[in-house]
């Protein structure tokens, strides 16, 4: 990848970190993804999210929540002064340890059947729970080693206090969302996710149904069904789709050219490339590029 992409990526977040934000502008203004799952708390009621499919307004005191699929930027409202909020990043891994067959903490991430991104109004009365959470954890990821604190019960603090935070988010997600059509939510969830973050450290490799049958040890049938039923696409489907958002995201945030892009997201054939991205974006790379850069 060129020098362009490397210095872009050299400013995303690891598996995990949190920083509370007061600004009157946002650092990235392009879209992109991030591989880590995203969460913006806002405390004031001007910021905005836009995705290709349209502008979506973040509430006084509200949550809005990306996966690895969700290729976006935020903005504030014109004029609206300073945007106050906090922004946490992390690995589906880091958390996964806290995750049971009847409660999956990642559950809210999961696409809802309207694809719409979940975001989620927090009552007044609990919102001093969120941020003395998020307070919490900022103290602790910040805090220098001198302070008593070995990294093993650093991390663990954290990872405590992101599952607590988790588990509200999630209750307010039922809430206003309501429960998951089926049982497979509970049961299944978690294999999901980690596939998910399985394709999104491979997908320049060659990938096919039996190589993941394989490593998660389960049956092409039983994966076809719970794949669906959770993503509402099938495996290869999804590993196609992750590519193409992949690729938008080298060919709006890097100069590579169109054969390296086609490569780094696993295909070999630029000609194939192509076809595939045109079919799913509706633009040749070239369009596409042209159009996210004018």
């Amino acid at each position: 990848m060129d020098k362009a992409y490397a210095r872009y990526t050299e400013k995303l977040p690891g598996e995990f970190s949190i920083k509370h934000k007061i600004t009157e502008k946002l650092e990235v203004r392009n879209f992109h993804l991030h591989k880590q799952l995203e969460i913006v708390f806002a405390q004031t009621g001007n910021l905005k999210c836009r995705f290709e499919s349209g502008v979506t307004d973040v509430p006084e005191n509200g949550i809005i929540l990306f996966n690895q699929m969700d290729l976006h930027y935020n903005f504030l409202q014109k004029d609206s002064g300073t945007c106050d909020r906090y922004v946490i990043y992390f690995s589906p891994g880091y958390i996964s340890d806290f995750s049971t067959p009847e409660l999956n903490l990642l559950e809210c991430f999961l696409p809802r059947s309207d694809n719409r991104p979940v975001v989620l109004t927090v009552p007044k009365e609990r919102w001093q729970g969120f941020t003395y959470l998020l307070n919490k954890m900022i103290a602790y990821h910040d805090a220098k080693e001198e302070e008593g604190l070995t990294p093993g019960s650093k991390k663990m603090h954290m990872k405590f206090l992101l599952g607590e935070c988790l588990l509200l988010i999630n209750d307010l997600s039922l809430e206003q969302y309501g429960a998951r059509d089926s049982i497979t939510y509970q049961n299944h969830a978690q294999i999901v996710y980690d596939i998910y973050e399985y394709v999104g450290s491979h997908y320049n490799e060659e990938l096919s149904m039996d190589d993941v049958c394989k490593l998660f040890l389960i049956g092409k049938t039983q994966l076809y069904n719970i794949f669906k039923e959770i993503s509402g696409m099938t495996v290869s489907e999804y590993i196609t789709e992750y590519r193409i958002t992949k690729a938008k995201d080298f060919l709006i945030n890097s100069e590579c050219s169109i054969e390296m892009i086609s490569q780094a997201v696993g295909y070999q054939n630029v000609s194939s490339f192509s076809r595939v991205f045109k079919s799913r974006a509706g633009y040749s790379p070239i369009q596409y590029r042209k159009k996210q850069t004018i």
